[in-house]
């Protein structure tokens, strides 16, 4: 966009252009007049030098002989012109005029006192006023190429003070399409320092919109997602109510349908209830409350919970945790998040599996891993694991599984602030969790 004599550069051009050429035209004044000056007193100290000889005789003689001097100073002297005045200023002596064979000629008048009272006014031509004029004349031309070498200056200085400005500029408008932006050049001023905080805020805003893009884009899943699980069951619910009312078929059974009906109510309650629960932790609407817990402990009383899918699939449980070995945490969060992950490893460890359980001390850390041996998730599937709603098999999916186990799970620890991490391993599946250590408990 060109703004003409409004853009920075003419603005800069100008200002800098007006206050050169002030300096240069006082600065050429005052140069002029030094010159006139100097060149004025110059001349009337030779004025005075050449009468010198006069004035000395006349001071030395009587003043009967004053015009008998005069007059031969003069028949030697026929350029310069002089009245010799006597105390009471009348004319005693004048020189004869020479007449201005060149037409106008300027003098220079100087007034003597030669003593006795008398007093000699003297001129001479200067026959210098063009080379005064001569000497005004470089003056200006000096002053003009001055003047023009400043304008070259000020261009390219214009040109310097600009480019980074026009160039933060374009920078801008891009960045106001969300277009992509060239790093700054180096710079150690201002300027420099300007153009590196506004790319960096850039930066930063281009990372907070693709931070709220995915927020979008997850807050999109997870409603379809959660949609799409609520929506069957709920059809299905419809379809047994209908045909009990029609009594279609086997529906007259009405107190088997209702058992129906009533469970798959209750599987959606528990999805309602873990929606809830991912929504308040991930408002932080529920704060952890650390204390000493016991691990041996936590593990020991979540594990009976799921002896019947254990037996079901022959699965063996190896537990190896020091039974007073405790960490700092929130109780409740910690006992969910181990018993989504337990129950996580159960439902995918193959049959006659072993889950293990154990801990390792790293400092003032304790790592809690559950490992489901002879398991294995494909590599690309893993980062979504933690996914509302994702199951990694979707033809196998069991009752009871809503898919928000690990999310619980993750949004839970992230809550509490604590590093976690599901990777495969060459012995399977495994999950940690780094917990800070603290002194040591009962086994209560």
């Amino acid at each position: 966009m060109k703004r003409g004599v409004t853009g920075i550069f003419a603005k800069i051009f100008l200002y800098t252009m007006l206050l050169i050429l002030l300096v240069i035209g006082v600065n050429s004044a005052l140069f002029a007049q030094q010159v006139v000056s100097f060149y004025n007193t110059t001349r009337i100290r030779q004025l005075s030098e050449n009468f010198s000889e006069l004035t000395e005789e006349l001071s030395q003689a009587h003043p009967w002989d004053y015009v008998a001097i005069a007059r031969d100073f003069s028949e030697r002297n026929q350029s310069y012109s002089f009245v010799l005045h006597d105390p009471r200023g009348r004319v005693v002596f004048a020189s004869v005029n020479i007449p201005d064979i060149m037409g106008h000629v300027e003098r220079y008048n100087i007034l003597l006192a030669v003593g006795n009272g008398f007093m000699l006014s003297a001129s001479v031509p200067t026959f210098g006023g063009d080379y005064l004029s001569q000497l005004v004349d470089t003056v200006l031309v000096g002053a003009l190429a001055l003047t023009a070498i400043c304008i070259a200056a000020t261009v390219v200085f214009a040109r310097q003070m600009t480019r980074p400005i026009k160039k933060l500029v374009e920078d801008a408008q891009r960045m106001a399409r969300l277009e992509a932006v060239e790093a700054p050049q180096a710079r150690k001023d201002e300027l420099g320092t300007l153009s590196f905080i506004v790319h960096d805020m850039y930066g930063k805003l281009k990372d907070t919109i693709a931070d709220l893009e995915e927020q979008k884009e997850a807050q999109r899943y997870f409603f379809a997602a959660a949609s799409h699980e609520l929506k069957t069951p709920i059809a299905a619910t419809n379809a047994i109510l209908q045909g009990m009312l029609d009594n279609i078929g086997d529906y007259w059974d009405h107190p088997k349908y209702l058992w129906e009906c009533l469970k798959m109510t209750a599987e959606q309650n528990k999805i309602l209830s873990e929606i809830l629960e991912i929504v308040k932790l991930a408002d932080g609407k529920i704060q952890p409350r650390p204390e000493a817990v016991n691990l041996h402990a936590l593990a020991e009383e979540i594990i009976p919970r799921y002896h019947a899918l254990t037996e079901k699939k022959e699965l063996a449980w190896d537990v190896n945790v020091p039974a007073e070995l405790a960490c700092t945490a929130d109780r409740v969060m910690l006992e969910r998040v181990l018993s989504n992950v337990v129950i996580n490893a159960v439902q995918n460890t193959p049959e006659r599996g072993v889950i293990r359980i154990f801990t390792e001390t790293e400092g003032a850390d304790v790592q809690l891993n559950v490992l489901n041996e002879g398991a294995h998730i494909a590599e690309e599937i893993l980062p979504k694991l933690f996914d509302p709603f994702f199951r990694a098999d979707t033809a196998r999916t069991q009752v009871g599984r809503s898919g928000l186990g690990l999310t619980i799970v993750a949004k839970t620890l992230e809550c509490m602030k604590l590093p976690f991490a599901l990777e495969n391993t060459p012995a399977g599946v495994l999950f940690t969790v780094t917990l800070p250590a603290a002194e040591p408990v009962g086994n209560t």
